[in-house]
Parts: C-alpha cells; sequence; structure tokens
C-alpha cells in the first residue's frame, strides 16, 4: 500500500464478470517499438538463460531487499513525457505520446506496484470480483501480455481491491501474500511456459506452495492484506496483516503473531515473532518488513500497527522447526482499554489521569491485568479487562528482537485515536505505521500516518531517523532525530546523497538533510486529486511522484509537469532505463525517445 491504505483514495466496486476470459496472448498498446528489434529480442530471450537476473532489474518492492525507493545506477530517463491528448473522459490519445515506450490496459482497481524481472513486468490488480484478483505479466520490451493469474476465491471476506502485495521475484519463483490472506509461491517456468496452453481459469496449478495464515493462526484482517514478502537467505518473511477492527461486532485476536518466516523451498512455517503486538494495535497492519545491513550484520525491519519499529535477528537455520506442533500462549498485559471521548472535553488529563478521576472501570470489576488506557473518538473493538485472553499458536522458533522504537511521540499517545472518524483535525493523533522501514548507513527511517479516511490525511505525523546500532528499547537513546512538519505518511521514503526524501497525505513532497533531519524545501502537489498517497520514487537524480519530476537536490527545482494524467497509490519502479507507472486504468513504460517538450 503501500501500497497498503486501499481503503483511503475512494475506490468503486466493481461489478462481478460471469466469466474469466482467456488472457494468453492478449496484446496490449505497443508504440513505436519496430519489427527488427522486436525480432532481435526474442532473439536474445532464447540465448540468455531464464533465471538470469540482470544487475538494472527491479525484482521486489522498492527494488532490493532495504525497501529504499531511491536508485542510484539508472541513468537517462526522461525529465518529461506525455501521456497523450484527452480522447473523451476517461482515455487519451495514444498516438500522441511522447517518450512513451508501450502502454497495457490493466483493470478498474490497481494498487500494487510494478516490478521487473527477467524481461519480464508483474503488477498485481483487481478482476471483475473479489475472488478475481490477479497478478497479470508482460513483455518488459513490447508491453504484450504473457499470462494471467488468478488467486481464486477466498473463505474470509474481503474488499475488492485485488492484489496489493508487490510479488518477488528470485529465479524460477514468485513469491506474494494474496488478498485472503495466503503467501504464495508461484512457479514461473510453469506460470509463462509458452509451450503450454493455459489459461487464467486454471492457475492453482502453477502454484508450488502456499500457506495460508488465516487457517493457520486467527486473523481478523481489515480491507485486504497487501505486505510484501522479504526473501533473505532461505526464508520469506511475511506481515499477517492481524488488525483490531472498528466495529465493536468484529472478533479480535490480540496474540495473534504480526511478523512470519517461512521456508521459501517448502512453505513450511519456520518462525514467527512474540511480541504480542495484537494488543497494542491501533487499527490494522499493511506494512512490509525490510532489510538492514548494520556494520555487516543483517536485521529483519518491520513496522506496525501499534506505531513501533522493530529489528528482529533473522532465523537461524538450525534451529530445530517440529512441523503441526501448537502450543497454547496467555496476555502477558497490559490490556489496552478505550475511552471514548468523542465530543467530550478530556481537562488536559493523561488517558490514566482521566479514567482514575471518572471511575472508568467500576470498583466492582477487577483486572485480569495491569491497564492501559488510550483515548479514542469512537471505540474499536477491545479486550474484556476482566478476562485473560488465550490462543493456541504454532510451536516454532521465536523471532529474536534486536531492538524497537516507539515511533510515535508521547503528546501523541497522549491524544484520541480517530477510530471511526472521516475528518482529522490537523492536531497530532496516535495512528499506526503503513510505511515501509529504510535502512540507509546504519540508520533506520520511518514516518508514521493511518488510514485518511479514518482522521489520519487531516492530522500531524511524524518521521524518524533512528539509530540501529543499540540494542533493547532505543525510543530515548536511539532517536538521531524527529520531523513533525509533515501530516500523516503512508510514505517509504527515499534516501539517497544524504537526503531524504517523503511524501505526506496532504500530497506534500519533503525534502531533509538525511543526518540531522534539517529540512530544505517542501512542494505541494497540485491536480493529484488526494490520490498520492505512497507513490514517490528517486531515479536519474530526479523525484518522480504523481504527475511531477522534480531534481533530487537540496535546492527546490521542478523538472516538469505531465498533464493529462491520472495517479493513483501505485508507486512506480525503474528497470533498465524504462520507468514503470500506473496511470489511470493502465500501465506506462516511459523512456527517453528523444521526444522533447513542446
Amino acid at each position: 500500500m503501500p501500497q497498503a491504505v486501499v481503503h483511503a483514495v475512494g475506490v468503486p466496486m466493481c461489478n462481478p464478470v460471469n466469466c474469466i476470459r482467456r488472457m494468453k496472448g492478449k496484446l496490449s498498446h505497443p508504440i513505436g517499438l519496430e519489427m527488427p528489434m522486436m525480432l532481435g529480442i526474442a532473439l536474445l530471450s532464447q540465448i540468455l538463460p531464464a533465471t538470469a537476473v540482470r544487475a538494472a532489474d527491479w525484482p521486489s518492492w522498492g527494488g532490493q531487499a532495504s525497501r529504499n525507493m531511491a536508485c542510484e545506477t539508472e541513468k537517462g530517463l526522461p525529465d518529461w513525457y506525455s501521456p497523450g491528448a484527452k480522447k473523451g473522459a476517461s482515455k487519451n490519445d495514444l498516438s500522441t505520446t511522447k517518450n512513451i515506450k508501450w502502454v497495457a490496459k490493466l483493470n478498474n482497481n490497481t494498487f500494487c506496484s510494478p516490478m521487473v524481472s527477467q524481461g519480464r513486468v508483474f503488477i498485481g490488480t483487481a478482476g471483475g470480483s473479489a475472488a478475481d484478483a490477479r497478478i497479470l505479466c508482460f513483455d518488459e520490451q513490447t508491453g504484450k501480455e504473457l499470462g494471467t493469474f488468478v488467486c481464486g476465491p477466498s473463505k474470509t471476506k474481503i474488499d475488492n481491491f485485488g492484489v496489493c502485495s508487490t510479488p518477488t521475484v528470485e529465479g524460477d519463483r514468485l513469491y506474494f501474500v494474496a488478498p485472503f490472506p495466503e503467501v504464495m509461491c508461484i512457479d514461473l517456468k510453469s506460470w509463462l511456459n509458452p509451450s503450454a496452453e493455459t489459461s487464467a481459469g486454471d492457475s492453482a496449478r502453477h502454484i508450488l506452495w502456499r500457506y495460508n495464515m488465516a487457517k493457520s493462526m486467527q486473523i481478523m484482517q481489515d480491507h485486504v492484506a497487501s505486505c510484501s514478502v522479504l526473501v533473505h537467505g532461505d526464508f520469506v518473511y511475511a506481515c499477517t496483516g492481524n488488525g483490531r477492527f472498528k466495529n465493536l461486532g468484529n472478533p479480535f485476536y490480540p496474540l495473534t503473531p504480526s511478523l512470519i518466516a517461512i521456508n521459501k523451498h517448502t512453505g513450511q512455517l519456520v518462525a514467527r515473532d512474540d511480541e504480542q503486538i495484537g494488543e497494542q494495535l491501533w487499527r490494522g497492519q499493511w506494512s512490509s518488513p525490510s532489510l538492514a545491513n548494520v556494520n555487516g550484520k543483517p536485521q529483519i525491519l518491520f513496522a506496525t500497527g501499534n506505531g513501533i519499529c522493530y529489528a528482529f535477528e533473522p532465523v537461524d537455520p538450525a534451529a530445530e522447526v517440529v512441523p503441526d506442533r501448537w502450543v497454547t500462549t496467555t496476555l502477558r498485559g497490559p490490556i489496552v482499554h478505550y475511552i471514548d471521548v468523542k465530543g467530550k472535553d478530556t481537562g488536559g488529563l493523561s488517558p490514566a489521569e482521566y479514567a482514575k478521576k471518572f471511575m472508568v472501570i467500576p470498583a466492582t470489576v477487577k483486572p485480569a491485568l495491569p491497564l492501559e488506557f488510550r483515548y479514542s473518538i469512537d471505540m474499536p473493538v477491545t479486550t474484556a479487562v476482566d478476562s485473560l485472553p488465550t490462543a493456541k499458536l504454532p510451536d516454532v522458533p521465536i523471532l529474536k528482537k534486536i531492538w524497537s522504537f516507539d515511533c510515535i511521540p508521547p503528546e501523541y499517545r497522549n491524544a484520541a485515536f480517530y477510530a471511526h472518524g472521516t475528518e482529522g483535525d490537523g492536531k497530532k493523533h496516535p495512528c499506526d505505521i503503513i510505511a515501509t522501514p529504510v535502512c540507509d548507513r546504519n540508520r533506520v527511517y520511518v514516518a508514521i500516518g493511518g488510514d485518511p479516511v479514518h482522521g489520519s490525511r487531516n492530522c500531524k505525523g511524524c518521521l524518524v531517523c533512528i539509530d540501529a546500532t543499540q540494542t533493547g528499547d532505543v525510543t530515548r537513546s536511539g532517536k538521531v532525530w524527529s520531523y513533525d512538519e509533515l501530516n500523516a505518511s503512508l510514505s517509504t521514503v527515499a534516501v539517497t546523497d544524504g537526503l531524504v526524501f517523503a511524501i505526506d497525505e496532504a500530497s506534500v513532497i519533503h525534502c531533509l538533510n538525511a543526518d540531522t533531519g534539517l529540512k530544505y524545501w517542501t512542494y505541494a502537489l497540485k491536480d493529484d486529486e488526494g490520490q498520492i498517497n505512497s507513490a514517490l520514487l528517486v531515479a536519474d537524480g530526479k523525484v518522480f511522484v504523481g504527475n511531477t519530476i522534480l531534481a533530487a537536490d537540496k535546492t527546490l527545482k521542478v523538472i516538469s509537469t505531465i498533464e493529462n494524467c491520472s495517479h493513483g497509490s501505485s508507486v512506480p519502479c525503474v528497470a533498465n532505463g524504462v520507468l514503470f507507472i500506473v496511470m489511470g486504468k493502465s500501465l506506462w513504460a516511459v523512456s527517453d525517445k528523444g521526444d522533447k517538450k513542446p
């Protein structure tokens, strides 16, 4: 969401379709690619090994395990392009495009980001119904559609946002999280075999393994699963998406793990966290794990719905794992108890002071564990104070925590959380973390921000820089700097050349000094229809965001403003001299064809 908070952009629901169309061989709209070049590409594809990964590919969310939305190797990207003149209310005249290599039609809802591997472009999108969530594959050079993988029916109720998990390709395998939620591993050789007659309807036979998180562990999933998995070593790390819903009538599972690790070869669960993050959640979890290299040692970074950024040790390959063994876990505490202060004056009291003064918990009720009080505007589902929650969980090794950092400042936490509100008030409020943490030079950067339709869009955010070399609770000792002059943000930042670039929910871009947090400049995007929540990429000395191209410099410079384009929450990617970006209901390949600005 990153692609994550898909509900935020006001997506219309699609009408169900009667059948799944055969997708193999379907052409998109190739533009300006001459036949000799196409033949040369075809011959080259026969020579190169199928599993070869080119250095300039973008094979996962963020292009790299660090998730840094900055590419320092790409050069020669255009500083201007045009998707063509308007042709009716929602279409462009493709014959008038400039610096566009090809265009491929997508479906109505696309919140996933494109990724590029081995001459192919993959992107998740929606079908006619929630059961038709799918991944499309296109030829990198021509835009021809090579295949469609349909996730299939879900046993749990989900919104029709399609596949929001940006896939990861490693060798001949593609890993992603289906929206149900299931972690899946797809055999690319089987799925994209040009000699085999395939259709979208037989997608299941290409699945090497699948891990059903909802079946193995009780999960309350809000909207849709959107985690983009991290593949490191022999293991796949994924966020379960367990959350706390806004409606009191929904189930709540405070002990379900939030981060799990799966053997990438077999699909067996091999490790999980035991931080009991579920009880501490504000609402949902849509962030993705990332990899940090701290003084030469790997750390698995994970930002959660309780506003805390964690670092874990990678899975120990030698740890013993016994399949299908279970253990009963009990909440260690505290129990989080919300106080609905909608329309009330708290008088400057902290939640704990307010609870004591107004006897929020009657004297006749004996809490089972110590309590943590929080303010809320409307009430989310919560744990009963007089009971002791228990759960049966997989008995696998526990991920070892290296450090944790509370990214929500104390003054934010003492304010009310918008559990079911639609309008923020421009002030500081607690919220979840939806952005993915990024590590650069032993420092981790992450911003806080929740669902924009639940009060987050119009409220203050905070971007923190954390020293990743320490251990334990480093909320105080590990803070290098913090920056609160931005609204709440869903953005995964780009860090390059000593600069940090972030975009907030008010569609304002911030350029900061990576070492000090000093603000160099801000720039408010125009005509984005409030849809830019996470789409920011830095490459070739340029910041590509929405309909604007800026200079990636400490001095603000607007290079171009692109007309006749409509962007959403899909983050662009760049590979082999081409920018791949979702505009409207199409995927566009942008490259320098020598077309000059008018």
